[in-house]
């Protein structure tokens, strides 16, 4: 994904969600959830950048208007993030559902396509290989023939191990530490409860380097952003947008 396209889906994320001013190729509930989950990302990765907030504040402000200047230095910044941060490069691409470039065909995958176009040639090469290779079998005993293990890959889990992929951790039901109203999340970017007016949540796929993840709350009037920091697979961290530890979360 192009840092064109990033800085198109959040000038329309910051002008409210409007969908006339998002990049050709999205459209309908998908441009909705690309948009949250795009800002999510960013915010997560570049939430410092100077480059970047003055591009969301002079969407929100102008209703998607801003300065040539201002999207010039957000691209860029965007750019520069892409080419040093792969990661980062998946995360959006993910994010906004676009799929990943298809990559270089393996040496397995030619053999197959030469296989295909030469079956004449490949079958007695093939005939050649198992008579060498019998022989070879031949000359050595059993117990000198070579085995072969395979470990299987190791379980990757989401945040603080909890043994779910990324965002997907959040997914259930959280009782606040100060009282307040069990907050209820569904799908990761879908309807949430217990954040007042709040209507839908997106958690961002990767944390920021304090290990902390970015959560957007939309309202109906405006949006939230919190810190998530995720302590065991039922116990989080919840701060606000300028890092005050608010209260904690314990699973229901």
């Amino acid at each position: 994904m192009g840092p064109e396209i990033v800085v198109g889906l959040l000038i329309a994320w910051a002008a409210g969600r409007d969908r006339r001013l998002a990049p050709a190729g999205f459209a309908g509930e998908p441009l909705d959830l690309a948009m949250d989950r795009v800002h999510a990302v960013v915010v997560a990765r570049l939430g410092g950048s100077e480059a970047v907030e003055r591009l969301l504040v002079e969407a929100g402000t102008e209703r998607g208007a801003v300065t040539g200047r201002t999207r010039a230095d957000a691209i860029h910044a965007i750019a520069d993030t892409l080419r040093a941060d792969p990661a980062f490069a998946t995360a959006l691409r993910t994010a906004a559902g676009t799929p990943a470039p298809r990559p270089t065909p393996g040496l397995r995958t030619r053999l197959l396509a030469y296989a295909r176009a030469h079956p004449t040639t490949t079958a007695a090469l093939a005939a050649t290989a198992i008579v060498l290779v019998a022989g070879l079998i031949g000359l050595i005993s059993g117990d000198d023939l070579p085995t072969t293990e395979s470990t299987p890959p190791a379980a990757t889990g989401g945040p603080a191990g909890t043994g779910k992929a990324g965002p997907d951790a959040l997914i259930g039901t959280w009782t606040p530490s100060d009282g307040t109203a069990p907050k209820i999340f569904t799908t990761n970017g879908g309807t949430c409860a217990g954040f007042g007016t709040a209507t839908t949540c997106t958690l961002a796929i990767a944390p920021d380097p304090a290990g902390r993840y970015t959560l957007v709350v939309r309202q109906s009037v405006d949006n939230a952003l919190y810190g998530v920091e995720f302590l065991a697979a039922d116990h989080l961290v919840v701060y606000d947008a300028g890092g005050v530890r608010l209260y904690d979360l314990d699973r229901a």
